[in-house]
């Protein structure tokens, strides 16, 4: 038997119609969201990608299910985004959290990333009004 909140949030979910755009656009945003919360933490320690793909399948298997291309491109975009710094040791490329990526550490520990996946649905919900 479904909660009344169920059936509040599928009725509500009827009325909004996303375009493939819109698809894309929240995809993309649960995806740098899910990987700011994952990777952002263990890169408080210098590691290397290869470490950090080690680390999530073993300790994150249930949870979210990374390959290792999408956690390349997530540890390019926190370099693009100077949440990350990198540096090779030996034969390695390795990994480890900016200042700016320390204080939006400290911001997400504060907040959940709910509020802005919700913002993502708000926008598409207005965009087709």
């Amino acid at each position: 038997m479904e909660t009344r909140f169920k059936q509040a949030m599928k009725n509500q979910f009827q009325k909004v119609q996303f375009t493939e755009k819109h698809r894309e656009a929240v995809r993309k945003g649960i995806h740098e969201e899910l990987s700011d919360q994952v990777l952002l933490p263990m890169l408080q320690t210098m590691r290397s990608g290869y470490e950090l793909t080690q680390l999530l399948y073993t300790k994150n298997k249930d949870v979210v299910h990374f390959n290792e291309g999408m956690i390349y491109a997530s540890l390019h975009r926190l370099e693009q985004q100077q949440l990350v710094v990198s540096e090779w040791h030996e034969n390695e490329k390795r990994y480890v959290l900016s200042n700016k990526g320390v204080k939006l550490l400290a911001k997400l520990y504060k907040e959940t990333y709910f509020p802005s996946i919700q913002q993502l649905l708000k926008e598409a919900r207005y965009a087709n009004d």
